[in-house]
């Protein structure tokens, strides 16, 4: 049986990119899979066996938006530019990020996720709500609190 105190919560989770704390994060979605492809052969009914193809991750976070700060102005995201050739150019230069889960009771990181980029990002506003911004990142590998060196 489990020890009392240790479930991990949303209300200790901290989420970060770049080791910053995304201020107001609602929640964060976190997908890891292995494509498996079938090997059929001739002769055979059933499949042979299955075979690692591609391993992909992703990543979706939500977050109150805090005037002032936005994932550009925070270079989260990259910015426009006064043109097409700067819009490209800022695009091309976005460096990869970390992102992380901590848990805030205990400071152990429970997930990290390296080489992120965000891939896409929106926004919803309504008469009498609270205005929040949606991420959508692509990443190269994501790992647990059992593969990360403390």
């Amino acid at each position: 049986m489990a020890e009392k105190g240790r479930v991990y919560t949303g209300a200790r989770a901290r989420f970060s990119i770049r080791g910053r704390k995304v201020g107001y994060a609602t929640q964060v979605n976190g997908t890891e899979e292995i494509e498996y492809q079938p090997v059929e052969v001739l002769d055979n009914i059933e499949v042979e066996e299955y075979v690692p193809v591609a391993y992909r991750c992703s990543l979706t976070a939500s977050h109150v938006r805090i005037i002032g700060e936005t994932d550009k102005s925070l270079a989260f995201f990259p910015k426009n530019g006064k043109n097409t050739e700067e819009h490209l150019s800022n695009i091309l230069a976005q460096e990869d990020m970390v992102a992380t889960l901590e848990d805030s009771k205990t400071s152990a990181i429970s997930m990290t996720a390296e080489q992120v980029k965000i891939a896409s990002r929106n926004f919803a506003v309504s008469a009498r709500g609270i205005v929040g911004t949606d991420n959508s990142f692509v990443l190269i590998r994501m790992k647990d609190e059992s593969e990360i060196a403390t």
